[in-house]
């Protein structure tokens, strides 16, 4: 069981559409991005991944449960949202993400948008488009305005790893790089990608006052479990008995 997806519904029900994931890099604009665009087009859980080695994590969030990697169905405008709750492990890395692609290339979506976080340090100063892309040989659009990546500049990571397998799959793919600051989540990054992705892909508009609010109340339960931490932090330096936040 290297890599098993474990689907609620037919697999041709996904064929067709567009394909969007992320994972948590700068910004945590993968992640964000991908969740929330699934949220907000009331996407539906269709299914899940199983690897040999699953981080051991499931996070109630506002849908309900949910697991480290899942399949979410979007079906009209036809959107196939895979959200990536955690990373693999890296020795597991490659193992995820050629998995990830051979069966993205199975359900053959129009384009799969690879979504990510470019650092804010290399924004030019007269920057009109507010991100940058990569696309490959097998892409066929929308067309971007924005520039693709200037040289120079790289992609690292898993989200790196699962382009070069679309690619080698033959999948329409475009890594779609918002600009975001490195250190923290960027809300604002995300909301536009969110909205970008939702307008440009799929036709269709969202509200990103909604994750605006999302995000604020994210940083304030963020905050409160930082503390519980450095409370417990404090207390193993003083000798005191740890009480623990989860289980």
């Amino acid at each position: 069981m290297a890599f098993e997806v474990v689907l609620d519904v037919d697999r041709k029900e996904l064929e067709g559409a567009v394909f969007v994931t992320g994972f948590r890099g700068f910004g945590m604009v993968g992640y964000l991005v991908s969740k929330y665009l699934a949220l907000l087009l009331n996407a539906k859980k269709v299914g899940y991944i199983l690897t040999d080695s699953m981080p051991p994590v499931v996070l109630i969030e506002d849908d309900g449960p949910g697991y480290p990697y899942d399949i979410y169905l979007v079906e009209e405008p036809k959107a196939v949202i895979v959200v990536n709750r955690a990373l693999p492990e890296r020795e597991h890395t490659d193992e995820y993400v050629w998995g990830l692609a051979e069966w993205a290339s199975r359900i053959k979506p129009r384009a799969a948008v690879l979504v990510g976080g470019l650092r804010v340090e290399y924004k030019p100063e007269d920057e009109k488009h507010g991100y940058r892309h990569v696309a490959n040989k097998f892409y066929q659009g929308p067309q971007l305005e924005a520039p693709q990546m200037e040289a120079g500049l790289g992609v690292m990571g898993p989200l790196a790893l699962l382009y070069i397998h679309m690619d080698y799959h033959q999948v329409p793919a475009v890594i779609f790089l918002p600009y975001t600051t490195a250190e923290e989540a960027d809300w604002e990054a995300a909301a536009f990608g969110v909205k970008f992705i939702a307008k440009r892909f799929l036709g269709t508009d969202v509200d990103v006052k909604t994750l605006e609010e999302m995000g604020v109340k994210q940083k304030e339960l963020i905050e409160q479990l930082m503390k519980i931490v450095q409370q417990e932090e404090a207390g193993e330096r003083e000798g005191k008995e740890r009480p623990g936040i989860y289980m």
